[in-house]
């Protein structure tokens, strides 16, 4: 991330001004601290067009888009062990559980008491995301119980620059979102003011949403059916890999279909962030597996597991991919595969002209915490995807 150049494009922006948080910083020590945040109030909700309340097993309040139903399965509706909701109307217990999860689209709940963690703004009001590296250090600007280390720029509560929303410029010769570049793929935005100002609305969609709601679902599994027209979120799928970012970014956005209370599209680094510091706060998962020892729980070159119906065991020192939720192995807090298998590409640029995967995958032994970066025009064996989804304000 240094050596880092700004780009300049003549657009018009809509500036949103976000009236949910009110935000003060100070500085001490040379360090921005958040002094004083709105924490999300789930009594607050209130149905709209959008969405309906259900309750989980505590007779805690969910949001659930319409369009969608929450769980009704053993172990599947708990917001603090992974919230799931399921595509479609008709009743999900526990005695069609295991058809539909092959069958329907599943997301799972991520709380986010306080969307100020998520994102900040620039002098002119445009909205930038903030992601994190993880740690198992201390210091001052590492968040004590999560291992959370700030890697955007902010001076006085102004973000300076963020790797999320913004555009992959030219490495040497290869040309990424410029406008000769997007008119090779099949996206709605062929120029680069056009595509860089689509992303900036749906980071501003999402946030509002968080904001409104409380939190965002992520996809219970990796993205499959990659190489279709029409992706599902779907357990034992084995075509999740192989794809251009490009083409994993098109084809995320219409996960929802004709559903018009939902918007879906490939994770931003800041959900895929929150959603790590949420596996914490739920003691779900500590520091350490999430910065040290992920092949604990994940499907990496150093794991060793059982899979498949068959249970077969992948052995350590074997690189094998493994068919999204064939693993109780690999679940954490109702998410499958978060940590290796694929490695899941963002919304995050990286170096200026690189797109960021993260979750670390088969061929190597890593950890979820590790970020990697690669051409968004490349093809990767065992690159793929997450979707993130939020209900509409």
């Amino acid at each position: 991330m240094q050596g880092r150049k700004t780009i300049k494009i003549l657009a018009t922006v809509t500036i949103l001004v976000i009236m949910c948080v009110a935000i003060t910083y100070v500085k001490s020590d040379n360090k921005v601290v958040l002094a004083t945040t709105k924490e999300f109030n789930s009594e607050n909700l209130q149905e709209n067009e959008h969405m309906h309340i259900e309750e989980d097993a505590s007779e805690d309040k969910v949001p659930v888009p319409n369009g969608y139903v929450g769980s009704k399965a053993t172990g599947e509706n708990e917001i603090d062990t992974g919230y799931v909701i399921y595509e479609g109307t008709e009743e999900v217990n526990n005695s069609n559980v295991e058809e539909a999860r092959k069958t329907r689209n599943q997301y799972v709940w991520i709380p986010v008491p306080d969307a100020s963690t998520m994102y900040g703004t620039d002098e002119n009001g445009r909205m930038l995301s903030k992601i994190y590296t993880f740690t198992m250090n201390t210091g001052s600007n590492i968040d004590e119980e999560t291992g959370a280390k700030p890697s955007w720029s902010e001076s006085n509560g102004i973000m300076q620059w963020s790797d999320e929303p913004n555009i992959a410029l030219k490495k040497d010769t290869n040309v990424y979102d410029m406008d000769s570049s997007l008119k090779g793929f099949s996206l709605k935005e062929k120029e680069t003011h056009e595509f860089l100002m689509q992303m900036e609305k749906e980071f501003r969609g999402m946030i509002e949403s968080v904001e409104k709601y409380g939190g965002f679902y992520i996809g219970r599994y990796e993205t499959g059916n990659l190489n279709k027209n029409k992706v599902v979120v779907q357990k034992e799928n084995t075509n999740i890999s192989g794809q251009t970012w490009y083409d994993m970014y098109d084809k995320c956005r219409y996960l929802q279909g004709a559903n018009k209370n939902v918007a879906t599209g490939l994770i931003w680094k800041c959900q895929f962030d929150r959603t790590l510091m949420w596996l914490i706060e739920s003691r779900n998962k500590s520091k350490k597996d999430i910065c040290q020892a992920s092949s604990k729980w994940g499907n990496y070159k150093n794991s060793t597991f059982e899979y498949g119906t068959d249970n077969t065991v992948k052995e350590s020192g074997i690189t094998k991919m493994i068919p999204t939720g064939s693993s109780e192995y690999t679940i954490a807090n109702n998410i499958y595969d978060l940590a290796g298998n694929v490695a899941e590409w963002t919304m995050a640029t990286g170096q200026s002209f690189y797109r960021a995967y993260v979750g670390g995958n088969y061929f190597i032994e890593g950890n979820v915490n590790s970020a990697s970066y690669y051409y968004p025009n490349g093809k990767l064996s065992y690159g793929g995807c997450r979707a993130g989804l939020y209900i509409k304000c």
